[in-house]
């Protein structure tokens, strides 16, 4: 890729790179690297784009959601800064083809790995504010949007949560017992085989809820 193209990225995410150095390494893709001697790969950028998106994120939400329990903005950043939102926004900005790749593709991942890099890059060069602005802009509208679910109920945020962690959405199986007048409910809530919590309630909706709100306080935990 010419000097050209990255001047043409660079404008594209509004920032004017000092070392435009940098943000040619952000671009590229390990195996361009493996290919081509004396390129280097995205892979320390993207290290260090990972942490400064986190605490740009964290500091942003703690300051603007004050009314958010711990366990809520924990849920928050991981939907932010998680692959599937990443990816979305790379792929408004057409990073894909902006990147110098080898033998690879254009995936998700790749994607997500190279807005990481691209966000080291500018916190090389410009410092934390212009991270700071870059990630804020960038993000916005995805912070405003997941910020509004929290007001949701559990099954609904467990559901947002799963489809950005791991691209598949609960499943809950129920069983019930006692006379038909006066059941009671008992579920569970899995990804693939494995239960992630368990809850009961006098309707299989209460149930499916609890177990949803015991499913959320681990992954607010972890």
């Amino acid at each position: 890729m010419s000097a050209e193209r990255h001047k043409e990225f660079a404008e594209r995410i509004n920032y004017e790179f000092e070392n435009l150095e940098l943000l040619e390494v952000a671009l590229t893709h390990k195996s361009w690297s493996a290919e081509n001697k004396g390129s280097h790969p995205n892979e320390k950028l993207e290290f260090l784009g990972d942490s400064v998106l986190g605490l740009i994120v964290t500091e942003h939400i703690y300051k603007m959601y004050p009314d958010l329990s711990e366990g809520q903005l924990s849920l928050l950043r991981s939907v932010i800064v998680g692959h599937t939102c990443l990816a979305e926004v790379a792929e408004k900005l057409e990073l894909g083809s902006y990147l110098r790749l080898g033998n690879a593709s254009v995936s998700p991942a790749l994607l997500e790995d190279a807005i990481e890099a691209v966000i080291g890059a500018i916190y090389l060069d410009g410092g934390w504010s212009a991270a700071q602005n870059f990630v804020l802009e960038l993000l916005s509208t995805k912070i405003t949007e997941y910020s509004t679910r929290n007001n949701e109920d559990y099954k609904s945020r467990l559901k947002i949560i799963f489809e950005q962690k791991f691209s598949t959405t609960p499943r809950y199986s129920i069983t019930s017992d006692g006379p038909d007048h006066e059941k009671h409910f008992y579920a569970s809530v899995k990804i693939e085989d494995e239960i992630v919590g368990q809850g009961e309630g006098r309707s299989k909706k209460e149930a499916e809820q609890s177990a949803a709100g015991k499913a959320l306080k681990r992954f607010s935990d972890e």
